[in-house]
């Protein structure tokens, strides 16, 4: 998969499309894809975002059609709404990144139509490939919010936490944005303090993945218990606890990073 980004359409009437609609993403399932033809679609291609060239050469857009309550189909057998996340949860690591790539480029043109400095219109600057305030001459790139995930072990045993705003029944490892002037480090040092009020020692990094909601890059760490006893922020944190491998409750899939980590200490421990 080859990215780059532009706003132009090419008129082959050939591209293929991922159309987003209502934080969905329209589906065909029967062919389980989210890549459409465009030529079997009936949509107005204006303003839609370039987001890559696939395996065939065809030139692959993102379209935000939220605002629009037309039935775009017109070749498919079938196409549903389908929601992100778990979509996500269920694809192959290229499709994730794809999908991933379209809404996060999305997200920062819908945030950023109007310039934060002037108000005025923002335009596509293409040397710069930026989105460009004509006022003031300045420049607004994608943004990215990193946020570290903490895996924690004591001896054979992992600490999981259910977040408020997970489905009920789920566990994963604690997670947090990084603060302003805070390494990625100092952030699992806090958040695992602030979160369950444990500290940790030998934080080693362990891999890193994009995450769509709306502009996350997560930075995956392990690092050992050192002392304390569990005490949740309940604003944050409803539940945590320490388990073993033979008793790990409902856990993220291994298609996201918080899943891998956990995965890792399955295979340690097994």
């Amino acid at each position: 998969m080859h990215f780059k980004r532009f706003f132009d359409i090419k008129g082959t009437n050939n591209n293929i499309l991922i159309i987003f609609k209502n934080n969905k993403i329209l589906y065909e399932p029967n062919l389980k894809t989210f890549l459409l033809e465009e030529n079997l679609l009936d949509i107005n291609l204006k303003d839609h975002l370039f987001v890559g060239i696939a395996n065939d050469g065809k030139d692959i857009y993102a379209v935000d059609a939220s605002n629009s309550t037309n039935d775009f189909n017109i070749g498919y057998e079938s196409l549903i709404e389908y929601d992100l996340r778990h979509l996500l949860a269920i694809s192959q690591p290229n499709d994730i990144v794809l999908m991933g790539r379209a809404n996060q480029l999305l997200h920062w043109v819908r945030s950023n139509k109007y310039s934060g400095y002037s108000g005025k219109l923002n335009k596509f600057n293409e040397k710069e490939q930026a989105m460009y305030c004509t006022a003031t001459s300045s420049m607004i790139y994608p943004q990215i919010a990193p946020c570290v995930l903490a895996m924690i072990i004591k001896g054979d045993e992992i600490l999981l936490a259910r977040n408020n705003l997970f489905p009920e029944g789920l566990f994963s490892v604690l997670a947090g944005f990084v603060e302003v002037s805070e390494s990625a480090e100092e952030t699992v040092e806090r958040e695992v303090m602030e979160e369950v009020g444990i500290k940790v020692k030998n934080i080693e990094y362990v891999g890193s993945q994009p995450w769509p909601f709306p502009s996350q890059l997560m930075l995956g760490y392990k690092c050992e218990y050192e002392s304390g006893e569990i005490v949740i922020d309940e604003n944050e944190i409803v539940e945590a606890n320490w388990y073993k491998v033979d008793n790990l409750p409902y856990v993220p899939p291994t298609t996201s990073l918080s899943g891998k980590l956990i995965n890792l200490f399955v295979e340690d421990h097994s």
